[in-house]
């Protein structure tokens, strides 16, 4: 499926004269957008500072992209044998590569228990949804993890 561009509004501005309020000129803007079949998530400056100051290495990386790819709307997730095996399908390594990323992404916030062995996100980095539903899912992080 290709890109598509979608109008999403419409600005008009109009300049009127104030002392005989004669319309002095007027422009419009259409507000466009494009928007691909994919759904995507919005990464937030917080995660380049992480990356700064924490160097992950590439299987972190490759970690924490497919779990953005897949639970960035704040979804719960496992990471069992099973998800080091669908990601190193997709970079050609071996399952074992990611043993270590899981201590990795929670040591560096970027992901926090919820229970045990079972995680999300952390919002403050990567979100897909709404600034509200992230903002509640900040909210929900701050409760369950107070160092996050």
């Amino acid at each position: 499926m290709k890109d598509q561009i979608k109008t999403v509004g419409t600005v008009i501005d109009t300049l009127t004269d104030v002392e005989t309020g004669e319309i002095i000129d007027t422009s419009v803007k259409v507000i466009k957008v494009v928007v691909d079949p994919e759904d995507f998530c919005l990464v937030y400056a917080g995660f380049w500072n992480v990356l700064l100051e924490s160097p992950l290495s590439k299987s972190d990386l490759e970690m924490f992209a497919y779990l953005i790819g897949n639970y960035s709307d704040g979804t719960p997730f496992t990471i069992s044998g099973f998800t080091k095996q669908q990601i190193a399908a997709k970079s050609n390594k071996a399952p074992s590569s990611y043993d270590k990323s899981t201590s990795v992404l929670l040591k560096n916030n970027l992901i926090y228990a919820v229970q045990s062995k079972v995680y999300r996100i952390n919002p403050r980095y990567a979100f897909q949804g709404s600034s509200k539903n992230r903002h509640k899912a900040v909210i929900e992080m701050i409760e369950v993890c107070k160092d996050c």
